[in-house]
Parts: C-alpha cells; sequence; structure tokens
C-alpha cells in the first residue's frame, strides 16, 4: 500500500467524518490478529521439536558439505597434455 503525502501552503486537508471512520473500522479483524499473536508467543521453539530439529540438522550438514566440496581444487587429468595442466 502506497501512501501519497501531499505538503500544501493551505495546510492538512479536511478530517474524515463520523461516519467515514467507522466504516474502516473493523473489530473482528483487530481481535483476530490479537489472538494471532497472542498464540504465536507460546509454540514450541524450533530447536525443542523433534522433526523440525532433525529437518534443521540434515540442512545445515548440507551446507557445511557443499562448502568444503567447493574448497577442493579440481583434479587433473594425467594423461593430459603438458599445454593444458598450467
Amino acid at each position: 500500500m502506497k501512501h501519497q503525502y501531499r505538503i500544501t501552503p493551505e495546510g492538512r486537508g479536511k478530517e474524515p467524518s463520523d461516519a467515514e471512520l467507522l466504516r474502516y473500522r473493523d473489530q473482528g479483524k483487530l481481535l483476530y490478529n490479537y489472538q494471532r499473536a497472542r498464540s504465536a508467543l507460546h509454540r514450541k521453539p524450533l530447536y525443542k521439536d523433534p522433526k523440525s530439529f532433525i529437518v534443521l540438522l540434515l540442512i545445515v550438514l548440507l551446507a557445511w558439505f557443499i562448502s568444503e566440496h567447493a574448497k577442493e581444487p579440481p583434479m587433473m587429468d594425467p594423461k593430459a597434455a603438458p599445454e593444458e595442466r598450467r
């Protein structure tokens, strides 16, 4: 959502009426967001969940293996011509 700001010499524009404010007020959405945030506080941490911990551990080990494998220089073919070995 982009905000459009207008700066005019006359100052701020007209204030919205009470009817317009009531039209945009949504108590159900506010309550839903509060309940969702409150339930997230008591969720089990990722490192204490066994399945998630194993998946996280596999991802870390795979990343470590790939990084170690990338450090090794490529193997040269011993039958290659001397010009190619340089």
